[in-house]
Protein backbone atom coordinates (compact mmCIF):
# COMPACT_ATOMS: atom_id res chain seq x y z
CA UNK A 1 0.00 0.00 0.00
CA UNK A 2 1.07 3.55 -0.69
CA UNK A 3 1.95 6.10 2.08
CA UNK A 4 -0.64 8.80 1.17
CA UNK A 5 0.93 11.71 2.83
CA UNK A 6 4.44 10.90 1.69
CA UNK A 7 2.96 10.72 -1.88
CA UNK A 8 1.60 13.95 -1.42
CA UNK A 9 4.50 15.65 -0.24
CA UNK A 10 6.40 13.82 -3.14
CA UNK A 11 3.81 15.40 -5.23
CA UNK A 12 2.93 11.41 -6.52
CA UNK A 13 -0.63 11.30 -7.72
CA UNK A 14 -3.21 10.21 -4.94
CA UNK A 15 -6.98 10.06 -5.21
CA UNK A 16 -7.81 10.45 -1.51
CA UNK A 17 -7.17 12.58 1.11
CA UNK A 18 -4.92 11.74 3.78
CA UNK A 19 -6.11 12.31 7.16
CA UNK A 20 -4.59 12.38 10.88
CA UNK A 21 -5.55 14.88 14.03
CA UNK A 22 -3.65 16.33 16.18
CA UNK A 23 -3.74 15.17 19.79
CA UNK A 24 -5.20 11.95 18.42
CA UNK A 25 -3.62 9.83 21.14
CA UNK A 26 -4.99 11.95 24.23
CA UNK A 27 -7.63 12.06 26.69
CA UNK A 28 -10.57 11.42 24.45
CA UNK A 29 -10.03 7.45 24.63
CA UNK A 30 -10.65 6.45 27.78
CA UNK A 31 -7.75 3.78 27.36
CA UNK A 32 -5.08 6.65 27.31
CA UNK A 33 -5.56 7.07 31.19
CA UNK A 34 -4.94 3.41 31.73
CA UNK A 35 -1.38 4.19 29.80
CA UNK A 36 -1.31 7.37 31.57
CA UNK A 37 -1.85 6.18 35.45
CA UNK A 38 1.31 3.54 34.64
CA UNK A 39 3.35 6.46 35.01
CA UNK A 40 4.39 8.88 38.19
CA UNK A 41 3.69 11.96 36.32
CA UNK A 42 3.32 13.64 32.95
CA UNK A 43 7.02 13.77 32.45
CA UNK A 44 7.79 10.59 33.61
CA UNK A 45 5.04 9.42 30.82
CA UNK A 46 6.79 11.29 28.26
CA UNK A 47 10.14 9.72 29.43
CA UNK A 48 9.27 5.99 29.66
CA UNK A 49 9.96 4.28 25.77
CA UNK A 50 7.16 1.69 26.21
CA UNK A 51 4.35 4.12 27.03
CA UNK A 52 5.24 6.55 24.60
CA UNK A 53 4.99 3.18 21.73
CA UNK A 54 1.47 2.60 23.31
CA UNK A 55 0.20 5.75 23.68
CA UNK A 56 1.64 6.54 20.04
CA UNK A 57 0.13 3.87 18.87
CA UNK A 58 -3.52 4.24 20.37
CA UNK A 59 -5.49 6.27 18.41
CA UNK A 60 -4.88 3.81 15.36
CA UNK A 61 -6.56 0.44 17.22
CA UNK A 62 -9.88 2.93 16.62
CA UNK A 63 -9.31 4.93 13.37
CA UNK A 64 -8.27 4.33 9.99
CA UNK A 65 -5.75 7.31 9.82
CA UNK A 66 -2.86 7.98 7.41
CA UNK A 67 -0.40 8.99 10.40
CA UNK A 68 0.51 8.76 14.06
CA UNK A 69 2.27 11.27 15.80
CA UNK A 70 4.66 10.71 18.81
CA UNK A 71 3.72 10.88 22.31
CA UNK A 72 5.75 13.50 23.47
CA UNK A 73 5.12 17.09 24.67
CA UNK A 74 6.82 20.84 23.59
CA UNK A 75 7.84 21.47 27.27
CA UNK A 76 10.35 18.69 26.98
CA UNK A 77 13.50 20.81 26.25
CA UNK A 78 12.66 23.15 29.20
CA UNK A 79 12.91 20.43 31.26
CA UNK A 80 15.73 19.35 30.05
CA UNK A 81 17.05 22.77 30.63
CA UNK A 82 15.78 22.67 34.30
CA UNK A 83 12.45 24.66 34.34
CA UNK A 84 10.89 22.44 36.85
CA UNK A 85 8.25 21.68 34.25
CA UNK A 86 5.08 19.68 36.18
CA UNK A 87 1.86 19.46 34.95
CA UNK A 88 -1.05 20.15 37.95
CA UNK A 89 -5.07 18.86 36.70
CA UNK A 90 -7.34 21.96 35.52
CA UNK A 91 -4.12 24.13 35.50
CA UNK A 92 -1.98 22.57 33.03
CA UNK A 93 1.90 22.88 33.16
CA UNK A 94 3.81 24.89 35.50
CA UNK A 95 7.31 25.70 35.10
CA UNK A 96 9.84 27.53 37.09
CA UNK A 97 9.60 31.14 34.96
CA UNK A 98 13.11 32.56 33.26
CA UNK A 99 13.71 36.27 34.80
CA UNK A 100 14.42 38.27 32.13
CA UNK A 101 18.65 39.58 32.50
CA UNK A 102 18.56 37.58 35.63
CA UNK A 103 17.87 34.13 34.85
CA UNK A 104 20.76 32.05 33.36
CA UNK A 105 20.19 30.50 30.05
CA UNK A 106 21.41 27.08 29.92
CA UNK A 107 23.07 26.20 26.82
CA UNK A 108 25.36 23.06 27.10
CA UNK A 109 22.23 20.28 27.38
CA UNK A 110 22.66 17.33 25.47
CA UNK A 111 19.11 17.25 24.08
CA UNK A 112 19.61 13.52 22.22
CA UNK A 113 20.82 11.71 25.30
CA UNK A 114 17.88 13.49 27.55
CA UNK A 115 15.33 12.32 25.10
CA UNK A 116 16.72 8.54 24.51
CA UNK A 117 13.39 7.41 25.55
CA UNK A 118 11.80 9.25 22.71
CA UNK A 119 14.30 8.19 20.27
CA UNK A 120 14.17 4.36 21.01
CA UNK A 121 10.18 4.73 20.85
CA UNK A 122 10.48 6.28 17.21
CA UNK A 123 12.98 3.40 16.01
CA UNK A 124 10.23 0.94 17.49
CA UNK A 125 7.49 2.56 16.06
CA UNK A 126 8.80 2.84 12.60
CA UNK A 127 9.69 -1.05 12.93
CA UNK A 128 6.10 -1.74 14.17
CA UNK A 129 3.59 0.59 11.85
CA UNK A 130 2.62 -0.46 8.70
CA UNK A 131 4.81 1.32 6.01
CA UNK A 132 1.62 3.34 4.85
CA UNK A 133 1.26 4.78 8.36
CA UNK A 134 3.20 7.98 8.24
CA UNK A 135 5.57 8.79 11.73
CA UNK A 136 5.28 11.99 12.60
CA UNK A 137 8.26 13.67 15.36
CA UNK A 138 7.36 17.32 16.39
CA UNK A 139 8.42 19.88 18.65
CA UNK A 140 7.70 23.33 19.97
CA UNK A 141 8.82 26.55 18.12
CA UNK A 142 10.78 28.97 19.98
CA UNK A 143 8.71 31.53 20.27
CA UNK A 144 6.31 29.29 21.99
CA UNK A 145 8.52 28.00 24.25
CA UNK A 146 9.68 30.97 25.06
CA UNK A 147 6.62 32.00 26.05
CA UNK A 148 6.01 29.28 28.76
CA UNK A 149 9.32 29.36 29.84
CA UNK A 150 8.65 33.25 30.89
CA UNK A 151 5.75 33.16 31.90
CA UNK A 152 5.69 30.13 33.90
CA UNK A 153 2.42 28.68 32.45
CA UNK A 154 0.05 29.36 30.14
CA UNK A 155 -1.34 33.03 29.61
CA UNK A 156 -4.30 35.14 28.26
CA UNK A 157 -1.88 37.64 27.11
CA UNK A 158 1.56 36.40 27.94
CA UNK A 159 2.38 40.05 29.16
CA UNK A 160 6.03 39.37 30.41
CA UNK A 161 7.07 37.56 27.25
CA UNK A 162 6.12 40.60 25.81
CA UNK A 163 7.52 42.93 27.81
CA UNK A 164 10.82 40.95 27.63
CA UNK A 165 10.82 41.04 23.39
CA UNK A 166 10.58 44.72 23.64
CA UNK A 167 12.89 45.68 26.77
CA UNK A 168 15.12 43.03 27.43
CA UNK A 169 15.69 42.43 23.45
CA UNK A 170 19.58 41.04 23.45
CA UNK A 171 18.64 38.21 26.05
CA UNK A 172 15.64 37.50 24.94
CA UNK A 173 17.23 37.05 21.29
CA UNK A 174 20.01 34.72 22.72
CA UNK A 175 16.83 32.80 24.30
CA UNK A 176 15.22 32.36 21.09
CA UNK A 177 18.80 31.53 19.13
CA UNK A 178 19.45 28.63 22.67
CA UNK A 179 15.69 27.28 21.71
CA UNK A 180 16.29 27.06 18.12
CA UNK A 181 19.72 24.89 18.07
CA UNK A 182 17.98 22.43 20.78
CA UNK A 183 15.37 22.39 18.76
CA UNK A 184 17.53 21.28 15.52
CA UNK A 185 19.20 19.26 17.72
CA UNK A 186 15.22 17.10 18.72
CA UNK A 187 13.89 17.19 15.28
CA UNK A 188 17.40 15.65 13.83
CA UNK A 189 17.40 13.02 16.24
CA UNK A 190 13.63 12.20 15.53
CA UNK A 191 14.19 12.14 11.89
CA UNK A 192 16.92 9.68 12.15
CA UNK A 193 14.94 7.46 14.89
CA UNK A 194 12.86 7.02 12.37
CA UNK A 195 10.29 10.00 12.02
CA UNK A 196 8.72 10.56 8.06
CA UNK A 197 7.48 14.31 9.03
CA UNK A 198 8.12 16.79 11.12
CA UNK A 199 6.33 19.18 13.03
CA UNK A 200 6.75 22.59 13.90
CA UNK A 201 4.07 24.07 16.87
CA UNK A 202 4.03 27.67 17.67
CA UNK A 203 0.94 27.90 19.26
CA UNK A 204 0.97 30.88 20.43
CA UNK A 205 2.28 33.02 17.26
CA UNK A 206 -0.83 35.36 17.53
CA UNK A 207 0.96 36.68 20.74
CA UNK A 208 3.91 37.96 18.59
CA UNK A 209 3.71 41.66 18.31
CA UNK A 210 3.28 42.81 14.34
CA UNK A 211 6.57 44.42 14.23
CA UNK A 212 8.60 41.13 15.34
CA UNK A 213 6.80 38.53 13.47
CA UNK A 214 9.32 37.83 10.73
CA UNK A 215 12.06 37.84 13.42
CA UNK A 216 10.20 35.69 16.06
CA UNK A 217 7.91 33.25 13.83
CA UNK A 218 9.27 33.24 10.25
CA UNK A 219 13.02 33.75 10.78
CA UNK A 220 13.23 30.89 13.56
CA UNK A 221 11.64 28.13 11.40
CA UNK A 222 13.59 28.75 8.35
CA UNK A 223 16.88 28.69 10.31
CA UNK A 224 15.49 25.13 11.66
CA UNK A 225 14.45 23.68 8.25
CA UNK A 226 17.79 25.39 6.86
CA UNK A 227 20.25 23.76 9.28
CA UNK A 228 17.92 20.51 9.32
CA UNK A 229 18.46 20.54 5.19
CA UNK A 230 22.39 21.30 5.88
CA UNK A 231 22.59 18.10 7.86
CA UNK A 232 20.69 15.89 4.91
CA UNK A 233 17.08 16.32 7.05
CA UNK A 234 15.09 15.76 3.94
CA UNK A 235 11.78 14.75 5.71
CA UNK A 236 8.62 16.69 4.80
CA UNK A 237 7.98 19.53 7.92
CA UNK A 238 4.68 20.97 9.06
CA UNK A 239 4.82 24.41 10.62
CA UNK A 240 1.69 25.37 12.65
CA UNK A 241 1.85 29.22 13.35
CA UNK A 242 -1.32 29.21 15.28
CA UNK A 243 -4.04 32.22 14.71
CA UNK A 244 -1.64 34.12 12.50
CA UNK A 245 -4.13 35.92 10.70
CA UNK A 246 -2.85 37.50 7.57
CA UNK A 247 0.67 36.83 8.77
CA UNK A 248 0.19 33.42 7.09
CA UNK A 249 0.90 34.87 3.52
CA UNK A 250 4.28 35.87 4.53
CA UNK A 251 5.15 32.30 6.55
CA UNK A 252 3.70 30.47 3.51
CA UNK A 253 6.33 31.95 1.34
CA UNK A 254 9.39 32.78 3.53
CA UNK A 255 9.30 30.22 6.53
CA UNK A 256 10.37 27.30 3.89
CA UNK A 257 7.76 24.57 5.71
CA UNK A 258 6.51 22.28 2.91
CA UNK A 259 3.12 22.53 5.10
CA UNK A 260 0.85 25.08 6.80
CA UNK A 261 -1.71 23.89 9.54
CA UNK A 262 -4.82 26.12 9.13
CA UNK A 263 -6.07 26.57 12.74
CA UNK A 264 -10.08 26.58 12.34
CA UNK A 265 -10.04 30.67 12.07
CA UNK A 266 -8.76 30.79 9.09
CA UNK A 267 -11.17 31.10 5.67
CA UNK A 268 -9.99 27.95 3.93
CA UNK A 269 -11.03 29.77 0.48
CA UNK A 270 -8.80 32.90 1.44
CA UNK A 271 -5.77 30.44 2.04
CA UNK A 272 -6.20 28.81 -0.94
CA UNK A 273 -6.01 32.05 -2.95
CA UNK A 274 -3.73 33.82 -0.90
CA UNK A 275 -0.99 31.03 0.29
CA UNK A 276 2.20 30.13 -1.28
CA UNK A 277 0.68 27.01 -4.56
CA UNK A 278 3.99 25.01 -3.63
CA UNK A 279 3.41 24.57 0.03
CA UNK A 280 0.75 21.87 0.93
CA UNK A 281 -2.04 22.70 3.81
CA UNK A 282 -3.74 21.24 6.84
CA UNK A 283 -6.60 21.69 8.88
CA UNK A 284 -8.57 23.00 9.37
CA UNK A 285 -11.52 21.81 11.27
CA UNK A 286 -12.86 23.10 14.63
CA UNK A 287 -12.02 20.44 17.22
CA UNK A 288 -14.95 21.63 19.40
CA UNK A 289 -17.57 20.39 15.95
CA UNK A 290 -16.43 16.94 17.55
CA UNK A 291 -18.10 17.25 20.58
CA UNK A 292 -22.19 17.51 20.16
CA UNK A 293 -23.71 14.03 19.88
CA UNK A 294 -25.41 13.73 16.44
CA UNK A 295 -24.24 17.05 14.96
CA UNK A 296 -25.94 17.70 12.23
CA UNK A 297 -23.07 20.33 11.12
CA UNK A 298 -20.39 18.39 11.58
CA UNK A 299 -21.09 16.49 8.06
CA UNK A 300 -21.57 19.41 5.99
CA UNK A 301 -18.53 21.35 7.26
CA UNK A 302 -16.45 18.38 6.65
CA UNK A 303 -17.12 18.23 3.12
CA UNK A 304 -17.30 22.45 2.53
CA UNK A 305 -13.29 21.56 3.74
CA UNK A 306 -13.22 18.75 1.45
CA UNK A 307 -14.86 20.30 -1.70
CA UNK A 308 -13.05 24.21 -1.15
CA UNK A 309 -9.23 22.10 -0.81
CA UNK A 310 -10.29 19.52 -3.97
CA UNK A 311 -7.57 21.20 -6.16
CA UNK A 312 -4.85 21.43 -3.30
CA UNK A 313 -2.57 18.96 -1.73
CA UNK A 314 -4.46 18.86 1.37
CA UNK A 315 -4.26 17.05 4.47
CA UNK A 316 -7.37 16.55 6.55
CA UNK A 317 -7.06 17.36 10.11
CA UNK A 318 -8.25 19.83 12.88
CA UNK A 319 -7.49 23.53 13.24
CA UNK A 320 -6.03 22.45 16.92
CA UNK A 321 -5.80 19.46 19.13
CA UNK A 322 -8.71 16.99 19.87
CA UNK A 323 -10.58 18.16 23.24
CA UNK A 324 -10.39 15.75 25.94
CA UNK A 325 -14.61 16.24 25.57
CA UNK A 326 -14.75 14.98 21.78
CA UNK A 327 -17.00 11.99 21.19
CA UNK A 328 -14.79 8.84 19.47
CA UNK A 329 -17.62 8.06 17.11
CA UNK A 330 -18.01 11.81 15.61
CA UNK A 331 -14.04 11.16 14.84
CA UNK A 332 -15.16 7.98 13.45
CA UNK A 333 -17.57 9.84 11.53
CA UNK A 334 -14.91 11.86 9.56
CA UNK A 335 -12.88 9.76 9.16
CA UNK A 336 -15.15 7.78 6.82
CA UNK A 337 -16.20 10.79 5.32
CA UNK A 338 -12.92 11.71 4.31
CA UNK A 339 -11.85 8.28 3.53
CA UNK A 340 -15.07 7.83 1.05
CA UNK A 341 -14.29 11.36 -0.96
CA UNK A 342 -13.07 10.98 -3.85
CA UNK A 343 -10.52 13.86 -5.22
Amino acid sequence: MNNLILDLFYKNEISEIPIWFLRQSGRHIPEYFLIRNRARDFIDFCSSTNLIVEATKLPLKYYNLDAAIVFSDILMIPWIMKRDVKFEKSIGPILNPLIPNDSKIIKDVNVVKKLEPLKQALKILRKDLPSQISLIGFSGAPWTIACYMIEGRSSKDFVNTRKALWNSNKWFMELIETLTMYIIDKLEMQAKAGADILMIFDSWSHMIPNNFFKEMAINPTKKIINVLRSKNINVPIIGLPFKAGTSLVDYSYESEVDCIALDWTVNIDWAIKNLNPSVAIQGNLDPVSLIPENSEHLEKNVNLILNSTRQRRFIFNVGHGITPECKMENVKRVVEIVKTFKK
